[in-house]
């Protein structure tokens, strides 16, 4: 490979701290010379950084989350991969933009190099296609999956491995054709094929990485971890594996033995995407905070004295607002940054709150009325309740996996907790312990939301596209279907004399249901990227809030007679995908992970747009606030 030269951002200017993340990362790669690294984010940007002195070279940016990374086999182009449907081609010395492949109608997940002018994508719908990167020419063929496509690797041969949703993995030749099916246990999360091209490891959703011979012949398991397992990484000569799981954990395995070789744990791991560099002696994986993580190993690891369990440091977080609770008059935020900020009054600057252990806080909740204390989840599983008057903690439990949300029943004396395995646990709260009294597992993926209807039902969101009716005591009453993807978020009021659930999804839809009788009332387009949040205004009327990862919330008035949109009210002030929606009263309040939280009040001037009013936030210790 020829030599690269590149030029660095200057540090006088500051231009070196702005091209940090703005938010976690999503994906990470090593360049084949092991000189540079590179990070894909949640707020769209790729950093090109300089491995030696871990200092940021240039960023470029895609217009929504980036999925994938992965630099060409001379190392000289970098194809990044994103949720705005585009596969885009940049010089690795300079960051120009060299081609942008965009033909797949669905966010791309993965992609791979077949070789340094020949490479694959794949999507959400299902889809792989290849592309000659010089012409931007797409190849007739198609790799499918009867689900969502998650990831793809090509061997040092060009045969390709896909994996996804539907438990199938698929080997490819390199030219599109189907060599063979290997059935699989549950949805796989990434494949990559060893330095020879004769195994290949798959991470899945059953707690195992799975090694397999190019024949599909099962070698062994890597495993079992209490949580997620989301990333893989061979090291260069074949030996080792590295394994990124959801309990904030990145662990290096003898691939022979499947002895496990050292342990690297940090609150703000979010290994989400790991790599190996080529000489064997780093690993870099994705965080939570402004930077990706570079991980020495050990030059100790065969010595029988070594302690195995290391501690990773990484700061500072983001700051970017995950979820938005509001109760009793109060706005309380769940952050990146490990923080909860609580606004008593929207012209004042928020009060801080530092809980958990350093890992972000998923998710909030404020009992309806006069709330005097708060609960919350974290990515690392702690569920905590704390005091409001001075943050004084209450109560303390400690979970096996990522929360996604906590909810206080509205007597307030019950707390639901939904994690990313698919579990709702119900705790009784007597004002000083949480203690466990009924579970649910009515659902097939993680429950991402759960509302409660009284003090003995609840209605739950979940990935496996449904949302569920369910009693306090763990049973089904009813189960509502429609989407076409996962559900992220759900809401509940009562409108005359109906119930009525809203739910939204990946597929850019809200849906309105009849809670009771299940009848599908309305159907919501407009959104045009995956719609994250979703509150009905309180009091009855027929007005719903929802925000996307297209930066935008929308407020769409209801006919209650015949369930059509009478109005749409556009709300635009983010400068990322807007995570969580609520109702302070009649003002929409709206939270993104561009760190920001906006009121919406109504503007007096007849038919002129709402202006977004930021909610302050004074400094966190230890930060910056953005």
């Amino acid at each position: 490979m020829f030599p690269i030269d590149v030029a660095y951002l200057s540090p006088e200017a500051g231009e070196a701290d702005s091209a940090a993340h703005a938010s976690p990362q999503t994906s990470v790669a090593f360049s084949p010379d092991g000189r540079f690294y590179v990070s894909g984010g949640y707020d769209g940007r790729v950093v090109m950084w300089d491995r030696e002195h871990r200092r940021p070279l240039w960023t470029a940016q895609h217009q929504r989350l980036v999925n994938g990374l992965r630099f060409s086999p001379a190392g000289k182009r970098l194809a990044s991969v994103s949720a705005d449907k585009t596969c885009r081609i940049w010089d690795v010395a300079t960051g120009e933009l060299v081609q942008v492949l965009a033909r797949q109608p669905d966010d791309l997940n993965s992609l791979a190099w077949i070789d340094d002018s020949t490479l694959v994508t794949v999507s959400q719908d299902g889809t792989g296609r290849i592309w000659d990167t010089a012409t931007g020419r797409l190849d007739d063929r198609v790799l499918f999956h009867s689900d969502h496509c998650m990831s793809v690797d090509a061997s040092p041969e060009g045969v390709l491995a896909t994996c996804g949703e539907d438990a199938v993995i698929r080997i490819w030749e390199s030219d599109g054709s189907l060599r063979q099916t290997l059935q699989q246990v549950g949805h796989a999360e990434m494949c990559r094929w060893a330095p020879d091209g004769e195994r290949l490891a798959v991470s899945c959703d059953d707690g195992y990485v799975h090694l397999l011979t190019s024949a599909g012949e099962l070698l062994s398991k890597v495993g079992p971890y209490t949580a997620a397992v989301k990333s893989v990484a061979w090291s260069p000569d074949g030996s080792r594996l590295a394994v990124g799981a959801y309990d904030s954990t990145v662990s290096l395995w003898d691939a022979a033995s499947g002895r496990r070789l050292v342990r690297w744990y940090g609150s703000q791991l979010w290994p989400r995407s790991l790599d190996f560099s080529s000489d064997g002696l780093a690993l870099i994986t994705g965080t939570i905070s402004t930077r990706p993580a570079v991980l020495d190993l050990p030059a100790t690891l065969d010595d029988e004295a070594f302690d195995n369990h290391q501690t990773v440091d990484q700061a500072p977080g983001t700051q970017g607002v995950n979820h938005l609770s509001v109760g009793g008059g109060l706005v309380a935020a769940g952050c990146d940054d490990s923080i909860v900020r609580v606004w008593r009054d929207l012209a004042e600057p928020a009060v801080i709150f530092p809980v958990g252990n350093g890992s972000l806080v998923n998710t909030v909740a404020l009992p309806a009325t006069a709330p005097k204390v708060l609960a919350y989840g974290t990515f690392s599983g702690e569920i905590g309740v704390l005091r409001l008057t001075d943050g004084h903690p209450l109560a303390l439990v400690q979970r096996h996996h990522p929360v996604n949300r906590v909810s206080w029943s509205p007597s307030g004396d019950q707390l639901a907790v939904a994690d990313y395995e698919g579990t709702l646990d119900i705790y009784e709260w007597n004002g000083d312990t949480l203690r466990e009294v009924s579970a649910y597992h009515g659902h097939d993926g993680a429950i991402k939301d759960v509302v409660w209807l009284t003090d003995d039902r609840l209605v739950t969101m979940s990935t496996d596209r449904t949302a569920c009716l369910v009693t306090r005591e763990g049973g089904t009453e009813r189960t509502f279907t429609g989407h076409g993807e996962l559900i992220n978020d759900g809401s509940v009021t009562t409108i005359g004399n109906r119930t009525v659930l809203a739910t939204v999804s990946r597929d850019r839809t809200a849906r309105v249901y009849d809670l009771n009788t299940g009848e599908l009332l309305a159907v919501l387009v407009g959104h045009d990227e995956s719609v994250k949040a979703v509150a009905w205004q309180p009091g009855g009327a027929p007005v719903l809030l929802t925000g996307s990862y297209d930066f935008t919330a929308r407020i769409w008035v209801l006919d209650p007679t015949t369930w059509q949109v009478v109005r749409i009210e556009r709300l635009e002030g983010h400068g990322n995908a807007i995570s969580s929606v609520n109702w302070l009263g009649d003002i929409p309040v709206t939270g993104g992970w561009d760190a920001r939280v906006h009121a919406w009040p109504h503007n007096p001037a007849p038919g002129a747009p709402r202006r977004p009013h930021l909610l302050r936030s004074a400094p966190a210790a230890g930060g910056d606030q953005r």
